[in-house]
């Protein structure tokens, strides 16, 4: 690889801050990332959130299924502590709340939007956004559903996706590669083959996760057209003392 490397934050600067959270995204953009990554659930109530997994488990105080709680219940939920006490009282941010965050410290910043929630009305709901907020032509959306990317590429004919090799699919989609624009393969997976074989099918391929110098390095050796990374504050360094940025 000799060009300028995409640098995608995955959830933010998740290894160093509270994945999917204000503080996180905030500090992704002061590293110099070129795009944000963030996931998408609906609540009880018909509000977008943005966290990752399907529980609070994880990266809360709290248990149970995230669409089984109201948006005001998942607020009183601290989303910080489990990362570090300094963390302490962070709270899950909406999907607004998310893109007002991210674009007052850089208003051109690319995102990526992950549906995490496979239900037909949180793909329109997030469609609606992106529309309202004039940022199809500054976005991508991903997802494992690919029923849901299909159903935007039925929508907004023009919209920007990327999806997952057939083998990371627990319901196949035997059309996916005629309708995504983006692929991400696992670095451990990832070989030069594969990535030229889907710039033949005239897709673009991310990498994640690129997270220290080792996996660094393998991937620079491969002609992908981003990397996602859960270290941008450790990664754009070592990028531009390659002259990669």
């Amino acid at each position: 690889m000799k060009k300028n490397v995409t640098v995608i934050g995955h959830r933010g600067i998740a290894a160093a801050y509270p994945e999917n959270t204000l503080i996180s995204f905030e500090k992704a953009v002061e590293a110099g990332v070129d795009a944000i990554e963030f996931d998408v659930h609906m609540t009880r109530d018909e509000q977008l959130v943005v966290t990752h997994d399907p529980t609070v488990n994880r990266c809360s105080n709290g248990t149970g299924d995230v669409n089984s709680y109201t948006l005001n219940q998942l607020k009183a939920l601290d989303f910080g502590k489990w990362k570090s006490p300094e963390f302490a009282g962070t709270r899950i941010p909406t999907l607004d709340e998310t893109l007002d965050a991210i674009h007052a410290k850089r208003p051109e910043l690319f995102l990526l939007v992950e549906l995490k929630d496979d239900r037909e009305a949180c793909t329109r709901m997030v469609l609606d956004v992106l529309r309202r907020r004039n940022l199809l032509g500054n976005s991508l959306v991903l997802s494992f559903h690919s029923r849901q990317l299909k159903l935007l590429r039925e929508l907004e004919p023009g919209i920007r996706l990327q999806g997952f090799p057939h083998r990371y699919l627990k319901i196949p989609c035997p059309e996916l590669y005629d309708f995504i624009n983006k692929v991400c393969i696992w670095n451990h997976e990832a070989s030069a083959a594969e990535v030229e074989e889907f710039h033949k099918r005239g897709i673009e391929v991310d990498v994640y996760p690129v997270d220290d110098e080792l996996q660094l390095e393998k991937v620079l050796a491969l002609d992908i057209d981003s990397i996602t990374t859960n270290a941008a504050h450790t990664m754009i360094p070592l990028l531009e003392k390659r002259g990669l940025r």
